[in-house]
């Protein structure tokens, strides 16, 4: 009986751990507006599982946030605060755009790993991207180009 006891009292701990909604927002997180971003080639094509970064423009000397997302097969993507909490604060940011895929090229002996880049890297340089959105009170969404479609091969250190 004592066991069963134990067992239940142990279930109901995990259970209310599950529900609780994951981690807490921190108390000084402002307020999140929903933001939603879309990143195409100069054609128009969407740019898939292209990973997006934003920086302040300009520092405010307060406590960092990290706002990321990666796109769907659309270009598409929700913009997250601390990887957590949909929406991003107010402000002015620039924009890191980033596609780059492991693959492997076939040699005589064995494959030997390499990266190709899809995404011009201008664009993963906030300074040089020349990407900017400014986040407003209420609903943003933004349509970002990254120029042309490259394939350029990234030298792998072993």
């Amino acid at each position: 009986m004592k066991r069963i006891l134990i067992a239940l009292v142990a279930c109901i701990c995990i259970v209310s751990v599950g529900c609780a909604g994951g981690a807490k927002k921190p108390a000084d997180l402002p307020k999140l507006n929903p933001t939603t971003i879309k990143i195409v080639y100069d054609d128009g094509t969407p740019v898939d599982n292209a990973q997006v970064a934003l920086r302040l423009a300009k520092s405010t000397g307060g406590r960092v946030w990290n706002l990321t997302g990666v796109t769907d097969a659309t270009g598409s993507l929700t913009l997250k605060t601390d990887g957590q909490w949909d929406g991003a604060p107010v402000g002015s940011y620039q924009v890191m755009v980033t596609k780059e895929v492991g693959e492997t090229a076939p040699t005589d002996d064995a494959s030997v790993p390499s990266v190709k880049r899809y995404v011009a890297k201008k664009y993963n340089d906030p300074n040089a991207s020349g990407l900017t959105v400014e986040i407003v009170e209420g609903s943003n969404t933004f349509e970002l180009k990254v120029g042309e479609k490259v394939e350029e091969e990234v030298a792998v250190a072993n």
